[in-house]
């Protein structure tokens, strides 16, 4: 919790912006923003809170994202909000949807689906079917529209049984034979030097990833935990088939609980997108994080 904090030193007091974190089991630390002399307004202390969010950001995430560049998505999260704010609910609607059918096409798109955008549209938002689709493809592009339906309304913690329905909604009538079942066989990804873990070590394994979720909820930024999280996820690799397609929507899912604009990666960009999968499975932490966030900005370029 923030508060102000009044010190006298000499003859003089100073005002300052305090808070006080966990940085460790039984460890804690103060940080401090001098305000100056006055008694600050309300609006001052609404300035400086951005100056101390950065200290915080320094503090807890140094070992993934330089502080800036956190501000630079914290930036995107309130213009994002304030936006939503000031356009009716007919627009906020149509800007949803169209993200849908770009999440869904492409996150389709990076694991092989041969669906154009354009058709996309037409299965999702005017329920049609494209000529020549086929029904593999179809099915995994209503899917997707029913994940993502599934996490804004899903107000339930994340759990596995959370992923395993995650899982069974994005892989429903497309030849997998365990939808949404936490795998017990072992398994390879196509073009990768990553081995995903034995099938008895997976529920320990996502135990473990939710667990990390939980520990740094209030301290990792949520933009760094959902990514960080996501690559947990796909690196244990839990189930048949969809990992990628489960793994990006979950990654989706944390940062909405955060009120964080949803992401999507261009299918465009896939083979940035693997070289920062690489990057974590090398335990090249702080060059995963730097990767996802270039992916990030090129999205707001598209």
């Amino acid at each position: 919790m923030v508060y102000i904090d009044k010190i006298k030193s000499g003859k003089k007091t100073f005002y300052y912006l305090g808070k006080t974190i966990r940085i460790g089991e039984n460890k804690w630390k103060k940080i401090r923003i001098k305000l100056g002399e006055k008694e600050p307004t309300r609006e001052e202390v609404g300035t400086k809170l951005k100056e101390l969010r950065l200290e915080e950001y320094n503090l807890y995430n140094q070992d993934y994202l330089d502080a800036h560049k956190l501000e630079v998505i914290d930036d995107f999260k309130e213009v994002y909000n304030n936006h939503r704010k000031t356009i009716p609910k007919t627009v906020v609607e149509k800007e949803e949807t169209d993200f849908i059918i770009r999440f869904t096409y492409n996150s389709n798109a990076i694991e092989g689906n041969r669906l154009t955008l354009r058709d996309t549209y037409l299965i999702i938002k005017e329920k049609q079917i494209p000529s020549g689709a086929p029904p593999k493809d179809y099915n995994e592009a209503i899917n997707g529209r029913e994940a993502f339906e599934f996490i804004k309304k899903y107000k339930g913690k994340l759990t596995i049984e959370f992923l395993e329905k995650l899982n069974d909604i994005l892989t429903q009538n497309t030849g997998v034979v365990y939808p949404g079942r936490i795998r017990f066989f072992p398994v390879k990804i196509e073009g990768a030097e990553h081995i995903p873990p034995e099938p008895k070590e997976v529920r320990s394994l996502l135990k473990k990833m939710i667990k990390f979720y939980y520990t740094n909820k209030r301290k990792i930024h949520p933009f760094v935990l959902a990514c960080l999280t996501h690559a947990q996820f796909v690196e244990i690799h839990p189930f048949e088939d969809g990992n990628g397609r489960t793994g990006r929507a979950l990654m989706n899912w944390i940062l909405m609980q955060a009120g964080y604009p949803k992401v999507f990666v261009s299918v465009k960009l896939r083979s940035k997108y693997y070289e920062a999968i690489d990057f974590h499975n090398m335990k090249n932490i702080k060059g995963y994080c730097e990767k996802m966030f270039e992916l990030l900005m090129e999205q707001f370029k598209l």
